[in-house]
């Protein structure tokens, strides 16, 4: 794939937030790695900036993986709605480390019904608008399911053929009124009209996070204004083409945060 066609020469004037600033609604109690992975992955990739709104202890967690990532903190156990739609810039991604309960469910549900940007959905917030698809209609929506959260999204098992996985992805994507991403080894786009597999990566990448990455991508590309087709091609590409380079190196020790501090390799590559 000829990746640099994503990203077009630069003015030499340039300015902060000209190239996207994305909002991760995520985290909890228990889980602060999963929406700072989201914005680590969403600057790589070329966003401007990426701001966290995540329960007090998960934002006091991502603030301190690096000086990039501006945290805006929750006193309720789950991202606030008000404030998440109040902030929300050019692309939001909401769901990661999310703890399942009701009121959670509610509170996505809310800032799904009340947020115009272009998002991003995964892990807790798939399950929140399972069923609900009319939720997403009208919207620019992507949704980034592995395949147990395929079958809590279409209420099936993900096929294991590659024709019948097209089929299926599209048919999601066209109950969903959203693009699809179907995570795992040979991942699957559709918009509902078209499919993309993704060939790169590698399968020592098992390990938690590199959905995180994606998403995060993803997420970076709709703010910087692509469709979320495109913002999707682009992502799987980006995740697998990194984490291969760090497999090959690493092998069985690989993590998520291997294939992430890969990502200039993968984008100044000329493949």
């Amino acid at each position: 794939m000829d990746h640099q066609t994503f990203y077009k020469a630069r003015p030499e004037d340039s300015r902060k937030g000209d190239f996207g600033r994305v909002v991760i609604a995520g985290g909890s109690e228990r889980y602060a790695g999963a929406p700072a992975f989201n914005a680590l992955a969403a600057l790589r990739a070329g966003a401007d900036l990426a701001i966290v709104v995540a329960p007090r202890r998960a934002a006091d967690l991502v603030a301190g993986y690096a000086p990039d990532l501006i945290t805006v903190p929750c006193d309720a156990p789950f991202p606030e709605p008000r404030v998440v739609v109040d902030i929300a810039k050019d692309a939001l991604i909401v769901g990661g480390g999310i703890q399942r309960s009701a009121l959670a469910h509610e509170a996505i549900r809310a800032i799904v019904r009340e947020c115009d940007k272009p998002m991003v959905l995964d892990a807790e917030a798939l399950h929140a608008i399972a069923g609900k698809p009319e939720m997403l209609r009208g919207k620019t929506a992507l949704l980034t399911p592995h395949a147990g959260e395929f079958e809590v999204l279409a209420g099936k098992a993900w096929p294991s053929d590659e024709p019948s996985r097209r089929a299926a992805a599209r048919a999601l994507a066209e109950r969903y009124h959203a693009t699809v991403v179907v995570k795992g080894r040979f991942e699957v786009v559709s918009d509902g009209a078209r499919e993309h597999v993704d060939v790169e990566g590698s399968s020592f990448l098992t390990k938690g996070g590199y959905g995180d990455l994606t998403a995060g991508v993803a997420g970076a590309m709709l703010a910087r204004g692509h469709s979320s087709f495109d913002a999707s091609v682009l992502a799987t590409w980006l995740v697998g083409r990194a984490g291969k380079l760090a497999a090959d190196a690493l092998g069985e020790s690989t993590l998520a945060s291997d294939a992430l501090a890969r990502f200039s390799e993968a984008l100044c590559s000329k493949e």
